[in-house]
């Protein structure tokens, strides 16, 4: 079974999609995903290192500070009155008066000179850069291979007469363990980063694979309509796939539709074209021909025209009007009343319109212009010297066309001979013409209700009502 060009399409790049994983949709998901979450988890983990090295280095530095603040509180005069001492015995942080704790305390004065040194020191300490008084210098330094703390505060002390002094006093730390911490930090901040990356990455795959599921559907559906195991799209699709795949169902439906058309109409039209070509093969065995089997032959010609002319119509007629495009029939109907009454100029038909400004349907508009053209046709052809043109529209919205003439009308048995739709080409009234056939079989397609009935101006009465958009 040929399908439409729709689905040609979707074979096409299922096809291509397979060569080429790159044109995979499942594969371009998943590496737009992977790399924006590696990148966020990368940009994340960074920003989440710096505030933790930040925040730890301040509460170093704060804390470098209360010892310095505590080592202040331990000042005083030496016993010239003139420098500054430090009283062991107000010094409350043991690790300075411990050897090689790690923590250690100087004491300089104005010419850079050491006035001071904590209990703790072992070694001998590079001398400190100039410092701004009442500003604190903090920094990490490298001492001996050594990572260090330094913190410098330099401030003045009044002497014996009231003269003040700079002094600079400066607390080393050691930072092996801070820096230790540290990384052992970054190790488990990483650790933890790739592993959370890796089960995010997990569950986006499989939600990629679950949200795509419904693409694969579709092409596992293509393949079996293909294969004629099934004639449309069975299952139930997410709302954002259900229009393409409802939309396809009507494009195979009507192809399906047309296909059966055209089978029943070429045996109508070979069971049609019987009866006349049994005739003209009986003329044609005949010697002489007078006027009267001239006729014949011309009238079975003419017939044969119509039946091929119908069937061809029949055939090839629109069979569901939600993939049409809208046609305005008031327009419609103004082209078709402008034609006509230049047609029958000679019966000078007066004509009557009552409608609204628009009015669009759902439907070809070919089959439009065939059907009301053909209604409108027939009422003026039997019109005495009026026509009246009417489009309503009912609560349910649809629209209603009425068009009535003032002619002799039909007898209530020919109407309903009208009505029946399943009334054969051949057995079709005479003077009739094959117009109201095609009509009945267009309107039976896009089910359109079609009623015959007396005008009340004397003639007939055709009423369509067409299905509300």
């Amino acid at each position: 079974m040929k399908l439409c060009a729709v689905e040609v399409t979707v074979l096409t790049s299922k096809g291509q999609g397979s060569q080429n994983s790159v044109k995979s949709i499942k594969s371009r998901l998943t590496l737009v995903s992977t790399v924006v979450l590696v990148i966020f988890m990368v940009l994340t983990a960074v920003a989440l290192e710096r505030a933790v090295v930040k925040r730890a280095l301040q509460a170093e530095e704060n804390g470098l500070q209360l010892l310095i603040y505590s080592l202040l509180a331990a000042v005083d005069r030496d016993s010239s009155g003139l420098g500054l001492k430090v009283s062991k015995d107000r010094l409350f942080e043991p690790d300075l008066v411990t050897r090689n704790s790690g923590l250690y305390a100087l004491l300089y004065n104005q010419r850079k000179q050491e006035v001071w040194r904590s209990e703790s020191i072992t070694t001998q300490f590079p001398p400190i850069s100039e410092t701004r008084l009442g500003k604190w210098d903090f920094e990490i330094s490298e001492h001996l291979a050594t990572p260090y703390f330094r913190l410098a505060f330099a401030l003045q002390w009044p002497d014996v007469n009231d003269q003040l002094q700079a002094y600079d006093v400066v607390i080393w730390r050691n930072a092996v363990e801070y820096f230790e911490q540290l990384d052992r930090f970054r190790q488990t901040l990483w650790t933890w980063l790739i592993v959370t990356t890796l089960l995010l990455l997990l569950v986006m795959y499989g939600v990629t694979r679950w949200s795509l599921r419904p693409l694969k559907l579709i092409g596992q559906e293509v393949k079996a309509i293909e294969d004629q195991l099934q004639t449309g799209f069975e299952q139930n699709y997410p709302s954002e796939i259900a229009p393409l795949t409802e939309n396809l169902n009507i494009l195979l439906k009507r192809e399906q539709f047309q296909r059966e058309r055209y089978r029943n109409a070429m045996d109508d039209l070979a069971h049609s074209l019987k009866t006349p070509l049994a005739v003209l093969t009986g003329l044609s065995d005949q010697k002489h021909v007078d006027q009267g089997q001239l006729d014949t032959l011309r009238e079975q010609t003419d017939r044969m025209n119509q039946i091929v002319s119908y069937q061809l119509q029949k055939a090839t007629s629109v069979s569901d009007i939600r993939i049409s495009k809208p046609v305005d029939l008031i327009i419609v109907i103004e082209k078709l009343l402008s034609a006509l009454e230049k047609v029958y100029q000679e019966k000078a038909i007066s004509v009557s319109c009552e409608m609204p400004g628009q009015k669009l349907l759902r439907i070809d508009e070919g089959d439009c212009l065939e059907v009301v053209g053909n209604l409108l046709d027939n009422a003026f052809k039997y019109a005495g010297s009026r026509v009246s043109v009417s489009v309503s529209q009912n609560e349910g919205q649809s629209a209603i066309l009425q068009i009535d003439d003032d002619g002799e009308g039909l007898a209530s048995d020919m109407i309903e001979q009208i009505l029946n739709r399943g009334t054969r080409l051949d057995q079709a009234t005479e003077g009739q013409g094959i117009g109201l056939a095609v009509v009945a079989d267009i309107v039976e397609s896009y089910n359109i209700d079609l009623k015959f009935d007396r005008a009340t101006l004397g003639g007939l009465s055709a009423r369509l009502e067409f299905r509300a958009i």
